[in-house]
């Protein structure tokens, strides 16, 4: 598997100082609401403590993990979303599967 990294991606990761990136899927219940469970995909900056569920990525000198759980389209880019101080990463090409 390859991973792009976006022009604003990198700047993010050499900016915070981060060599490693997490991918791992979220799920929440929707108390008081018909939708069930809300899903997103949210990234930490560090290695997993047990990888063996993540996939694995290096990519320019950053290890970046993707948990199995997450749903991959396509090609991956590693990007950024959000401005100023709500910034992080993100990563373009996966979903959270139905």
């Amino acid at each position: 598997m390859k991973i792009k990294i976006s022009k604003t991606a990198r700047k993010f990761l050499q900016e915070k100082g981060i060599g490693d990136v997490t991918f791992n899927l979220f799920e929440s219940d929707v108390a008081g609401c018909c939708l069930g469970i809300v899903k997103e995909i949210v990234s930490k900056y560090e290695a997993p403590k047990d990888a063996s569920s993540y996939r694995y990525v290096q990519a320019d000198g950053y290890h970046i993990f993707i948990s199995r759980n997450i749903k991959i389209l396509g090609p991956l880019t590693l990007a950024t979303e959000g401005a100023w101080r709500m910034k992080r990463l993100s990563l373009n090409g996966a979903t959270v599967p139905l």
